[in-house]
């Protein structure tokens, strides 16, 4: 085989990689639930309640990006409120199938208005900070409630607070910069982490910054009346809507240090985990995670796909999966 082919064949490789480890973990999770007790608790989903679902789960993808441009208006960008949607949207692609894809809106953002890497990824990162934090903000009624996951609670809002520090107290930030110096990290990654702490820095001292992320709370908001009315339809009044909160808190912060893509296999076994904790059966609580992941991976791939044919033809955007230079 030729070396020109074979760097090809290897970054095909490196690419489906993820969407394998995801797709073996779904497997997984549906061959220790039972698929019989699986397909039993999905015959039992009211179907009257899934056009809700989907709208319900559509307008966390509208919320999202409604807020993301509030953070590109506030770095500089010119686009109006339906463009940073649709790129916003468009980028849920990339989301739904590689680690860390959420990104691909910020490269989006430099493509289609001309922010500079570092600016375009500050207002990702805050965002997804803020979205982090209220969204354990709210699972903590439940989990207070229950008498149980307070130490979670208490862990992972330690460490979003952590990270603000880390980008906002200059000691802190010199402290690990300097411990990333060590490593044999190209230049340029030094200079883009450093441009990323100035940005994401000028962006959380601006008032409309906190005013604004109001918009993160309702997507979070969103995301557990999303688990709760799926739980309605296959088991009403199973959980309340404070508990399907703390789900969801719990999925998505597993799903994100997972590094799986869409957090796929570690968020759904975080859901069924938690569900049974709830007093829910396997087969339900595996019918409830499946449901929700078909929902939000549908709905990011379909949207995702439209949304970048539109705006590829608009922003003379670059292939979905290619390589950009930094």
């Amino acid at each position: 085989m030729r070396p020109a082919k074979r760097v090809e064949t290897g970054r095909l490789l490196r690419r489906a990689l993820p969407v394998a480890v995801a797709l073996a973990a779904l497997t997984g999770l549906v061959l220790v639930v039972n698929p019989r007790s699986l397909a039993t608790a999905l015959s039992r989903f009211n179907g009257l309640v899934a056009p809700l679902v989907v709208l319900v789960a559509a307008g966390w993808f509208v919320l999202q990006g409604v807020r993301w441009h509030q953070l590109l208006r506030a770095a500089g960008s010119g686009l109006r409120l339906g463009d940073s949607v649709l790129l916003s949207v468009a980028g849920q692609t990339i989301t739904a199938v590689l680690p860390l894809g959420d990104l691909t809106r910020a490269v989006f953002a430099t493509e289609a208005a001309g922010l500079e890497v570092g600016a375009a990824a500050a207002t990702v990162t805050v965002q997804e900070l803020t979205f982090t934090l209220f969204l354990v903000l709210l699972a903590a009624p439940g989990m207070i409630a229950m008498h149980l996951g307070t130490g979670i609670v208490a862990a992972v809002i330690a460490g979003v607070l952590a990270i603000f520090a880390i980008l906002t107290v200059p000691p802190l930030f010199a402290a690990v910069r300097g411990a990333a110096a060590l490593l044999p990290l190209p230049r340029r990654v030094l200079a883009q982490i450093d441009e990323l702490q100035r940005e994401t820095v000028r962006l959380l001292r601006r008032r409309d910054t906190a005013r604004w992320s109001l918009l993160d709370l309702a997507r979070a908001a969103v995301g557990a009346t999303v688990l709760w009315l799926i739980v309605q339809g296959l088991e009403p009044g199973a959980i309340g809507w404070w508990k399907a909160a703390f789900v969801v808190a719990v999925a998505y912060v597993g799903g994100a240090v997972s590094f799986l893509p869409g957090g796929t296999g570690a968020n759904d076994a975080s859901v069924v985990g938690v569900l049974i904790l709830l007093g829910l059966d396997p087969g339900t609580a595996g019918a409830a995670a499946l449901l929700q992941r078909v929902v939000f991976t549908g709905l990011a791939t379909g949207l995702g796909v439209t949304a970048y044919l539109v705006a590829r033809r608009r922003f003379k955007l670059g292939g979905l999966l290619v390589q950009r230079a930094a």
